[in-house]
């Protein structure tokens, strides 16, 4: 492995320590990663606004208004349920048909199933890359029952939101959510993350969902001690200040970017991550 080198701009002068200190936790498998809906955009699933457009086309005007006016999408998804007399069956269709597809490409996922020193993946997608990235190396864990097996393999995958050919584990509306932190999936990852630090990766602090939901999930963990990181480009001065206030550094690269960059240093195929 070569030396770690590049220029860390607009950020702060500690950037460059906190992507070499972030970069020696991989190596000595001290990372756990946490994936957002963004990790998979370059795959060709979908952002959560052409996910409304496909709600939008089941509504009526009236019904649209009244989706419209909630302001995080799991709101929405709980309203438009009800207005569908309690049936979850018209957006699960509609996330069937958006996610489970051949996607475009696997490179990222295949990169980071490359980095050997990460065994704990954590996500909220409910898309099946990861499982076709790395293969039968690769345990999926979305229900209580599938712990007791997952340690057989080499990689933990904790899909915490559910799967999307399980439609009844997915949590899609606001009232699902309220039964997520009860699982012993989540007393699992509670120790998980008191023993290594988080790299959320795919998430942005610009869009108010995602700060909603890290903000709840570092609560509920009571993740105090281990510092976090987030690999997120160009931030504006307020939402680093933001971040760091919740004990998560920023590292300002894209997803698909940083991931190459760590596969490259760590299979010795560069001298030098420049960044």
């Amino acid at each position: 492995m070569g030396k770690l080198k590049g220029c860390f701009d607009p950020y702060s002068r500690g950037d460059i320590m906190s992507l070499e200190l972030l970069l020696n936790k991989i190596v000595n498998n001290e990372v756990i990663i946490w994936a957002g809906a963004g990790f998979s955009l370059y795959a060709g699933m979908p952002a959560v606004d052409e996910i409304k457009q496909e709600v939008r086309g089941l509504c009526n005007g009236q019904e649209w208004k009244q989706l419209q006016s909630m302001k995080h999408f799991p709101d929405m998804v709980e309203e438009f349920i009800r207005l569908r007399h309690g049936s979850r069956k018209p957006i699960v269709q509609i996330l069937t048909r958006m996610i489970d597809k051949n996607p475009g490409s696997l490179d990222v996922h295949k990169q980071l199933a490359g980095i050997s020193t990460i065994d704990t993946i954590i996500t909220t997608n409910y898309d099946r890359l990861f499982e076709l990235a790395y293969g039968n190396r690769l345990a999926t864990v979305f229900t209580d029952d599938q712990l007791e097996d997952a340690d057989k393999k080499p990689v933990q995958l904790y899909k915490i939101h559910g799967d999307i050919r399980t439609p009844e584990s997915m949590l899609i509306s606001s009232g699902d959510y309220e039964r997520r932190h009860t699982s012993k999936i989540w007393q699992r990852l509670k120790a998980l993350v008191a023993q290594k630090s988080t790299l959320f990766i795919g998430y942005s602090f610009a869009d108010e969902d995602n700060d909603l939901l890290i903000t709840n999930v570092l609560k509920h963990l009571e993740k105090n001690d281990q510092l976090s990181y987030m690999v997120t480009p160009d931030l504006p001065e307020l939402k680093l200040t933001h971040l760091q206030k919740k004990n998560i550094e920023p590292i300002n690269l894209t997803g698909e970017a940083f991931v190459h960059h760590i596969y490259q240093y760590m299979n010795g195929s560069e001298k030098s991550v420049e960044v």
